[in-house]
């Protein structure tokens, strides 16, 4: 598999993975704030994921991408259904991404200083910011399944793991 497909596929594993964990939850498990885990949700992890994904998308036909433009839509935190249709409409999104596309540069802004307002800019490439898109997204997998175990919710296997974690646990059981 090419480097191209291989980033592509990674893109719809790490969404249909967002798929099953929406599919096992009911809603009120998907939107209860949680005082363990500082009052949030899995589903405002879920839709900060979601979010980047949008900015993704439209960052196909664009020459820049902001993380600052999220949208932070109350809405998908709170309404699992909705999210979950936006998950599956990014994974049918997905099948039609060009692999050339991800070699296109682009601009990447966002926010990094604590004491600026003003956003940092870098140059990049559409792919790179797909793989950055699907980590980000495994990062905060990792949460909601810390979530989902402190309140003894189902969490689908593996989800939230990195490949290289995983790659590393089959190393460690085979020795």
């Amino acid at each position: 598999m090419t480097n191209s497909n291989l980033l592509l596929a990674s893109l719809d594993d790490v969404l249909e993975q967002g798929e099953r964990l929406l599919q096992g939850l009911s809603d009120s498990q998907y939107s209860r704030k949680i005082p363990e885990a500082d009052g949030v949700s899995i589903g405002a992890h879920y839709r900060h994921s979601l979010e980047h994904f949008k900015l993704m998308f439209e960052a196909i036909q664009q020459s820049q991408i902001d993380y600052d433009r999220r949208a932070r839509d109350a809405s998908l935190e709170n309404e699992r259904l909705l999210a979950l249709s936006l998950t599956r409409d990014f994974r049918h999104a997905t099948r039609f991404l060009n692999p050339a596309q991800l070699d296109r540069v682009i601009e990447a802004r966002c926010q990094t200083s604590y004491n600026d307002a003003a956003s940092s800019t870098a140059s990049s490439t559409f792919g790179r910011e797909v793989m950055y898109t699907v980590f980000h997204a495994m990062h905060h997998y990792a949460l909601i399944a810390m979530i989902c175990r402190l309140r003894k919710l189902p969490v689908p296997q593996n989800f939230g793991m990195a490949p290289s974690t995983l790659q590393n646990q089959k190393r460690s059981a085979s020795a």
